[in-house]
């Protein structure tokens, strides 16, 4: 079936290419969609014998024929089907000779509609099986191995979660052409499907070699702008868990890119509690100030030498050890002694994701 708006496009590309009248009459013999507005809605006589005939007719006069005016009516089939009549108002003579392009201008509106409807088709298929599959759901093993056959994919590969969220805030012009950008980056990315999640990330489940050899594809999302996760691999049965690692990667990474497998502490910040995560931040490094926080950091960025760190800070050795002797008073721990170091070098790390986030 053509709905109102589609015949409307179809009659409004044909008069701009002849520049006469256009109207789309249905098998039943009504105009549903006419360049001429008083006349959508209206009988049209010739139309309808044409449209059961499968015979192009015309007409000479504007008064032998119910609600038909002089000009060429011709029937046009769409999968072995009539389905309607175009009729091209004028002199027959003079416009005659655009009934095989009016039909031809048809025949591409319509495909184009199959195809856009075709791919509409394909991404709900692919967020149906992506979504069911990260969430753990149930799903007919017979109908997920010839989805993944079409897609070149192998059930016992081992794949990954790829988490990609747009960064651009509200439902805007510009972030629909996000999405647009995104998606088309995402069917270039080869073994792999994709699903939207509202209301700004997509997931992207990916055979694992296929993601190490397309890589640098992934990181490109960050050029959107978006935030880009990477989860662990596993066998496709258990790809909600490189979901959960994706998710958890997206959270406590501070890049724009983040892998699962290259989070470490990260990981134990994440399951920490507000209580515990405040305790231990009051007990470390809330007793010191920025200042002495940054010292550190270019204390510990030299490997703990007090030769390149000084360097770095333009202050001489000496003074760089009172320094670090002032910060044990105050925190009670050593930054020169390994052990405490380690602690301090954590408390900052956490700091800094709890400022980021």
């Amino acid at each position: 079936m053509i709905g109102q708006s589609t015949a409307q496009q179809i009659v409004s590309a044909v008069r701009d290419v002849c520049g006469y009248d256009i109207n789309y009459i249905s098998a039943s013999g009504i105009i549903i969609a006419s360049t001429d507005e008083k006349r959508i809605g209206d009988y049209h006589e010739i139309g309808y014998r044409a449209a059961r005939t499968g015979e192009t007719l015309e007409v000479y006069d504007n008064h032998t024929y119910i609600g038909a005016q002089k000009g060429v009516n011709i029937p046009f089939s769409y999968h072995g089907t009539t389905i309607a009549v175009i009729g091209i108002t004028g002199e027959p003579d003079e416009v005659r000779r655009y009934a095989r392009l009016a039909l031809r201008i048809m025949e591409l509106i319509l495909r184009e509609r199959d195809l856009d409807a075709s791919r509409e088709l394909k991404k709900a298929e692919y967020s149906y099986v992506a979504k069911t599959l990260v969430q753990n759901g149930a799903i007919s093993h017979e109908y997920l191995q010839d989805f993944l056959k079409q897609k070149d994919l192998k059930f016992d590969d081992r794949y990954q979660t790829v988490l990609i969220s747009l960064q651009n805030p509200g439902r805007t012009g510009q972030y629909t052409m996000l999405e647009n950008r995104a998606e088309t980056m995402l069917s270039g990315i080869h073994h792999s499907f994709f699903a939207f999640e509202y209301p700004d990330r997509y997931i992207l489940i990916i055979s694992e070699q296929a993601c190490r050899e397309q890589k640098q594809a992934v990181r490109e999302f960050t050029g959107i702008p978006a935030k880009v996760s990477v989860g662990s691999a596993h066998r496709l049965a258990h790809i909600h868990r490189s979901y959960e690692d994706a998710q958890l990667a997206m959270k406590s990474g501070n890049e724009m890119f983040t892998e699962f497998d290259n989070l470490y502490t990260e990981l134990l910040f994440s399951d920490l509690s507000y209580h515990v995560r405040e305790m231990f931040l009051q007990k470390t490094v809330r007793k010191i100030n920025e200042e002495d926080q940054k010292l550190l950091k270019i204390y510990y960025d030299c490997g703990m030498s007090l030769k390149e760190a000084s360097e770095q800070l333009y202050i001489h050795k000496n003074t760089l050890q009172y320094r670090l002797e002032r910060v044990r008073r105050k925190c009670g721990l050593d930054p020169r002694n390994i052990r405490d170091a380690s602690v301090l070098i954590t408390a900052m790390r956490l700091a800094d994701t709890l400022t980021e986030h």
